[in-house]
Formats: structure tokens, sequence, C-alpha cells
């Protein structure tokens, strides 16, 4: 006996093996489709880095220029 439990040494009769391929194959495309969604929504990576917001006029003053 190669297992110590004798249920893993039988397959179960009630699942085919491409009928298990079938089931696994569409359920990996169906993750696959959502990372796509995800990758192609995705708004973050159009604008790597927030809009700066300077205070005053970009602190013209400060940094010497005419009031």
């Amino acid at each position: 006996m190669p297992f110590h439990e004798p249920c893993i040494d039988r397959i179960a009769d009630t699942v085919g093996k491409y009928e298990a391929l079938a089931w696994l194959t569409g359920s990996l495309s169906c993750f696959v489709g959502l990372g796509l969604l995800a990758l192609w929504n995705e708004k973050a990576s159009k604008i790597p880095f927030t809009p700066k917001v300077y205070p005053y006029e970009i602190l013209r003053v400060e940094l010497g220029g005419e009031p």
C-alpha cells in the first residue's frame, strides 16, 4: 500500500479524466479573463503619480519673483 489512506489509492469514478481537465481549463480561463479585465480597467497605471498642487502660484514670491 503506497499511501496511508486507502481512499487515496482509489481514483474517484464520479469525474472522468477529461471532464476534470475541462473543469480545470474553464476555471483557469475564468481567472485569466478576470485578470485581463482588471489589467485593462486599471486607472492607476495610466497616472503613475499624483498631480502636484503648488500653493500660492508655485511660491513665486518666496522664490524671488515679483508679487
